[in-house]
Parts: structure tokens; sequence; C-alpha cells
């Protein structure tokens, strides 16, 4: 039509129909491009033929439409999930570098707690028999600086101690059971020493105490001395033959042992505890009570009980101290019977020599003079109180000669001095002196 302009849109023309169909192509493109290209190219073809009649497109464009939107839509696809993944390896790499930061810092505190003063840790890597040292100890401990002389514990530290770390750290190498020792060095220096497992490492720590840590860790090592001690005093007393007991403050049996048990016919010793068998009539428990009340002395004395239906004689020593009391019985009714059957036959001796007209006299090894007869009285004409008295025989030698009884020797020194020599020798020996009555005597 006169008066369009052909550029501008009008329908008549050459030019105006290649935009027409340019716009009609790119609507197709558009709606197969909203519909996802689910239709077939053929169904597609026909309805943009009915869309659009007279506009022809063909095959080859569909595809091409459809190649397009599929690779569009993989793009699309890939970037969301690109977006995603760098999202969620940005929060990632946050929490990483935040565990990385405090691992850092729980390092740099180990490292710190580590290489404190007064204080050294002996660290095994998993399995390895190599450990690493690090940190220090006093000058004055008696801790060696060098490697293998630190690690050699016997050497610096007392034997119980260096046996009882021995076998705390072979326990926690094994099970992982942690520790807690106070060790004592040569030097009399008390070392805390702390031992603990990890998952990969094995940690031994060595800790100075000073002042009052010091005296408390002294105090528990005195503590386990002492214990220890008891138990090994009261295994031995346990073991022993002879009865012993211990009493509290109210006068009860605390603990007793295994001959204790056996005296008083009892099964095991806490039954004797917990019944009170008494080993010993009341009257002996009532004398050796009131000898400590009066005198507060130790008692001994010979004391008779009856064990498994017969009566013996037990030698009984009893102590009392400020929280109880601790008695020992030994059995010596053989010894009394010996003692006894001794004694009568010195008796016998005795009443036998006495009716001999020679003159005896026996002295003991002390030059004690320990028997004598009628004959040897009569002969020298003592007194019979002087005799008793138990002179030794340099002084009877002495009084003899001042009495005049006895000879005068050129020397009288020596003389007596190989008289008395028989003590000293191993052979019998024979000296001849002048009796008073001119006779000679032996």
């Amino acid at each position: 039509m006169p008066g369009l302009d052909p550029l501008s849109g009008g329908s008549s023309g050459p030019w105006g129909r290649q935009r027409k169909a340019g716009i009609m192509r790119g609507l197709v493109r558009f709606l197969t491009l909203t519909t996802s290209v689910a239709v077939p190219s053929v169904a597609a073809a026909q309805t943009t033929a009915q869309l659009a009649p007279g506009i022809s497109v063909t095959a080859v464009d569909v595809i091409q439409l459809a190649v397009f939107a599929g690779v569009m839509g993989a793009a699309f696809l890939s970037a969301i999930w690109l977006i995603r993944q760098r999202a969620r390896i940005a929060s990632e790499n946050l929490e990483l570098r935040a565990r990385i930061a405090e691992l850092s810092g729980a390092l740099g505190r180990s490292e710190a707690l580590l290489n404190l003063r007064d204080q050294r840790a002996v660290v095994w890597d998993g399995g390895s028999d190599r450990p690493a040292i690090v940190g220090d100890l006093p000058p004055g401990c008696g801790a060696p600086d060098e490697r293998s002389a630190f690690l050699a514990f016997g050497r610096w530290m007392m034997p119980r101690s260096a046996s009882a770390l021995d076998r705390a750290l072979a326990t926690l190498r094994e099970t992982g059971e942690n520790f807690d020792l106070t060790i004592e060095t040569r030097s009399g220096t008390m070392l805390e020493a702390q031992g603990r497992k990890s998952a990969q490492h094995t940690v031994l720590r060595f800790v100075s105490l000073a002042g009052v840590r010091e005296e408390h860790a002294r105090l528990q090592l005195e503590q386990g001395n002492l214990l220890s001690e008891r138990a090994t005093l009261l295994g031995l007393i346990d073991a022993l033959d002879m009865p012993f007991w211990l009493r509290d403050r109210a006068g009860q049996l605390a603990w007793v042992n295994r001959a204790f048990t056996g005296a008083v016919d009892a099964p095991t010793g806490d039954a004797v505890l917990r019944e009170q068998l008494e080993f010993l009539p009341m009257s002996a428990r009532e004398e050796i009570t009131n000898r400590h009340r009066e005198a507060n002395e130790v008692f001994r004395q010979s004391l008779s009980a009856v064990v498994q239906g017969e009566r013996r004689v037990f030698a009984v020593t009893d102590y009392a101290g400020l929280h109880g009391s601790a008695g020992l019985a030994a059995d010596v009714s053989e010894v009394e019977t010996i003692r006894r059957e001794f004694e009568s036959t010195v008796q016998s001796h005795s009443d036998t020599l006495d009716q001999l007209t020679t003159a005896v006299a026996i002295f003991d090894e002390n030059q004690k003079l320990r028997f004598f007869n009628q004959s040897f009285q009569k002969l020298w004409d003592l007194d019979t109180p002087f005799l008793e008295s138990r002179p030794d025989n340099a002084l009877l030698l002495d009084r003899l000669r001042s009495e005049g009884t006895l000879a005068e020797q050129p020397e009288w020194r020596r003389w007596k001095e190989g008289l008395l020599s028989a003590y000293r020798s191993m052979k019998p020996q024979e000296h001849w002196c002048t009796c008073p009555t001119d006779a000679p005597s032996a």
C-alpha cells in the first residue's frame, strides 16, 4: 500500500515477507523450547505448519532446535551442580581451616607443656622401642641429663622406686593402665612419675615436686614403705610356730597368727577375732594387764596353758604401747623338762662330789667359783659365806696367799698367771703346790 514503509513492517513486498518468515521461525523455536522439545519432530512440523501456514520448517530445523535446547539444559543443570558443589567445598574448607587452626593451637600448647621447666617426658611412638625425651629436670634432683643414663632408671633411683616404676611402665605399655607414682632419687629428691597412653603414643612424665607437694609426696612414700614393711613383718610372724597376737586399746584381739589359731582350735583367724577366743587363761591375762598398768614395763614370764588337751609351759613376752599391745608365746615345755633334768643331774653330782674326801672346786668360763665340796672348804679353812659369794680364781689365790695357807712363790705374779693360763689352754694342765698339812695336792 502507498504510504507504508516497507522497512517498518509492511506486509507486501519481498522484504516484508522475509521479515515475517524470520519472526515466525523465532516464534516456532520459542514455542518448541517452552514445551521442552517433548513432541516428535514430525508432530512439531505439523504443529508449526498449523500455527504458521505458508511457512515451511524442515526436520533439520527441529533437530537443531532440540539439540540446542538439550545442550542449554545440560549446561544449566551443570551450572547449578557446580554452584552447589562450590558452596559445599567452600564450607568444608572453612571447617578444615578451623580444625587445622585448632590442632595447631593444641600442638603449640602441648609443646609448651612439654618444654616447661622442672619436668621431663619420655615418649614412645607406637610400637617403637626408642623413645623421644623432651624437657629438663632441676640439676640437683639427681636425674642425669644424658639420654642413656636417664633411661637407666635403676642407676639414679632408689631400688624400691625403680622396681615399682618398671612394673607400672610395663603394665602401661601392655594393657594401657595409667599410673601416678612418687619416686625417690638416690640424692633424696622426690619426683612424681605419671604414665599415660593414647592411640599412638605412650608418655612417661617426671615432674619435680617442691615445698608442700614434696613433703606430701615424701609422707606418701614413707607410708607406702611402712605398709610394705608391716606386711612383710606380719607375713613372717604368721609363719612362726609361736602364738602371736595384737590387741587394740580396749584389750580386744585385733590380729593373730596361724599358730594362735591352731592353739585355740579355731578354723580361721577371722573366727578367732569374731568370737574373741583367748589363748592364755583369765588369770594370766589379768596378771599381764596389771603389770602394764602398774609398772608400765614389758611382761616376761613363763605361764602355763592348755593346748590340744596338754598343759604346756610358754615363755610369754607382752609389750604395751599407746594404741594397744602385742604378745608372743614360745613353747618352752621341752626346755623346762631338760632344765629340770639338768638341775637334778647337777644336784646328784654335787651330792656325790660332796661325799668325797678329795678337795674339789669347779670354776666357770668367767673364772668364778661355781662348785666346792666340804673337803675343799676344810682343806683351805675357808668360811662358807666367802665361798658362796662365788669369788673368782685370782681373788681366791690372793686370799690363800694373804692368810699364809698357800706357800709363797719366788715370782708370785708369774706363777699365778701360769696357773690361770689353764682357762685359755685347750689341754689339761697340772700344777703342784704345798698344802697346810704338807701333803701334795693337785
